[in-house]
């Protein structure tokens, strides 16, 4: 019981100091930031969308970003397909001819090019022509200040990197609720961990860099082997580089992007074990200690309980231990709720902490070796 005891408090302080970073960046939001001249911000923007399959998507963002308030002769898009099966491809040069004025690159694989995410956007970086490189999925939604919010971020030369909120629009099922909330905690912790100078996780869904970056660091070279972790690994690589100061959360609901959660458990479990599987390429001792952590704290609680069935008397002790993260851990959701304005969710935060006592210890367990299916391709890493 001293090893949960002490997991508790090593994994409280932890939540602690993400939540003061969190409340740090809220407030210097709060107060109001200088507002970019135009002669700071980026001359121009590349925004790239990575697509595989995404046929009933390509046109919704595509008119997204035509709605866009960003100057369209400081702006070009680039769709990047990865081997789609189906007419994703078709229907972006669909739109472009109804829209030729519209700057829009379409990259289609050569024969011999490695399939992949990643790839797919080295292919884009490799015609892109903006200072700034603005990544995100075909499968999200955003509002028409999100390129003029995340390329402010960059007003004058400290900043290298930015990190862009995502949420998960949470629709009617039990587990998708459930997503979204948990959800929320994910965000607070990258705003928070951003804050203080060590930010532990990104999104791809929402993340931007200087084109200069993405070269002075290798890109993605080192990390191919790893099917996912496009954002993780080249983030590792620029606080490297660059020093982590030189990363920051946009914490501004004009940069907000939603996406959908996973609709059913077994392609939530696929989801998470991808997120896992990229781990073990993973070098950065303060990355590898929340990630480790994390999984103790649950892994050690779940034990806990399970061990309660024969031996009641601990029982009281594991329940305090439980109740004391949930303690930790409600300020940190609470705020992150507020600022989606999904505040609604709080009514699913013993049920999702249920939840994530099971599949956080499954999925830990196994993400590193097991296989996974995403957008029909098989991947173990």
């Amino acid at each position: 019981m001293a090893f949960l005891l002490s997991l508790s408090f090593l994994y409280g302080s932890l939540i602690l100091a993400f939540t003061i970073g969190l409340l740090k960046t809220g407030r210097s939001v709060a107060r109001g930031k200088p507002v970019a001249a135009d002669g700071d911000l980026p001359g121009l923007v590349s925004v790239i969308i990575p697509v595989r399959n995404e046929a009933g998507n390509i046109c919704s963002i595509l008119g997204e970003m035509r709605g866009q308030d960003w100057p369209a002769g400081r702006l070009e898009v680039i769709v990047t397909d990865d081997f789609s099966e189906d007419n994703t491809m078709a229907l972006a040069s669909s739109f472009l001819a109804d829209f030729p004025a519209f700057p829009l690159v379409l990259v289609f694989p050569q024969a011999g090019a490695g399939p992949g995410k990643k790839r797919a956007i080295a292919r884009a970086i490799g015609k892109a022509t903006g200072e700034v490189i603005l990544c995100t999925d075909a499968d999200t939604r955003r509002g028409p200040s999100w390129i003029t919010s995340m390329a402010a971020c960059f007003s004058g030369g400290a900043t290298q990197m930015v990190l862009g909120p995502v949420c998960l629009r949470p629709a009617a099922n039990l587990l998708q609720k459930i997503q979204a909330l948990e959800f929320t905690g994910i965000m607070g912790s990258t705003a928070g961990s951003a804050s203080l100078g060590t930010p532990v996780m990104c999104n791809g869904a929402n993340l931007a860099y200087r084109r200069q970056v993405f070269n002075e660091t290798g890109g993605y070279e080192s990390s191919l082997r790893y099917g996912s972790g496009d954002d993780q690994f080249l983030m590792n690589a620029v606080g490297k580089r660059y020093g982590r100061k030189a990363i920051r959360f946009n914490f501004d609901l004009k940069a907000v992007v939603g996406t959908e959660p996973e609709p059913f458990l077994v392609g939530f479990i696929q989801q998470r074990i991808r997120w896992v599987s990229k781990s073990r390429g993973y070098r950065e001792p303060v990355v590898i200690a929340t990630g480790a952590l994390t999984w103790l704290i649950h892994a050690a609680l779940m034990a806990g309980f399970m061990t309660g069935i024969f031996f009641p008397a601990i029982l009281p002790m594991v329940f305090g231990c439980w109740l004391f993260k949930m303690v930790m851990e409600f300020p940190m959701v609470y705020t992150m709720t507020g600022f989606f304005g999904q505040r609604s969710l709080l009514g699913w935060f013993i049920p999702a902490q249920l939840f994530q006592l099971c599949y956080v210890t499954l999925v830990g367990l196994a993400g590193p070796f097991a296989t996974y299916r995403w957008k029909g391709r098989k991947g173990n890493n």
